[in-house]
Parts: C-alpha cells; structure tokens; sequence
C-alpha cells in the first residue's frame, strides 16, 4: 500500500530537554491536541520507555471517539519520540524530532501513514491539506504557547 507523509514544524524558545520532556508526556498530548484526544493504560508515574503500550481515543470524521492501540517504539531523549498506532491492520507512525537551536528548540512532527483506497483515496489530497497538517500545526502552536508560557 502507497503511504503518505504530513509534515509540522514550529521553533521554541526553550531548552531541546523540556520540550522533549513534553513531547514525551504521552499523557499531556491531549492539552495540545487541536481535537478530542485522551489516552489510557499509561501507568501513573511510570517511565516512558520503548515498548510503552497504550491506548489512543481522538476525533476522526464520523468517529469522535476513535481507538488506537499505540506503542512506543523509539526514544532517544532528547532528540526522538516515533510513536506507532495500529488501526484496522495498518500502522501510523509519528515521529517527534527535537533539534536545539541557538535560542530554543526545533520541533518536527512526522505523520506517515497508509494512503486509503477508493473514494477517500483520491480526495485524501485534499484532506492532508485542509484538515491533517493544519490540525498538526495548530497542535505544535498550541504546545509552543504553553511551553514558552511556563
């Protein structure tokens, strides 16, 4: 199967340690997230390691409260979360890259996934414009705010 990639990036002005302190947070996704996002079975307290299994909810057109089972599958702090959701048989992998910059931090968001096929193959075009990598820009917007504002 043909797979896509959806690309954000945004700079922050602070350290590559905290940001990637908040990329990590699994937990905290969801106060950055642009849409309905929560996550369960991540042990309260518990590290984040490769091999970290949970469960993912967010919003998906016509499924406000879609399920995912994600893992772990890469950490290398500070520098590199990818994180690999398993949804119908297919993965979908992001991967969070952290670079220190001279008065901050770079973040990048990588979303690679499985094109679909039919119909919404041939508008999804259209969707990664208009919808996926504007909702992951406004999702790094929304972290950069909160990190530069603490």
């Amino acid at each position: 199967m043909t797979r896509v990639i959806a690309r954000a990036s945004i700079d922050v002005a602070r350290p590559a340690e905290q940001v990637f302190a908040a990329v990590a947070d699994l937990r905290g996704h969801a106060d950055w997230s642009p849409k309905a996002y929560r996550t369960e079975g991540l042990p309260q307290g518990a590290p984040v390691v490769p091999g970290t299994r949970y469960t993912s909810y967010g919003w998906l057109p016509n499924d406000k409260d879609h399920r995912n089972e994600v893992e772990v599958t890469e950490l290398a702090a500070p520098t590199r979360l990818v994180l690999t959701a398993t949804d119908s048989g297919e993965q979908f992998v992001t991967t969070f890259t952290v670079t220190p910059t001279g008065t901050g931090s770079h973040i990048e968001r990588v979303a690679d996934m499985p094109k679909p096929g039919g119909v919404v193959g041939l508008l999804f075009p259209v969707l990664l414009k208009l919808l996926i990598q504007p909702d992951m820009t406004k999702g790094l917007t929304t972290l950069k705010t909160s990190l530069e504002a603490s």
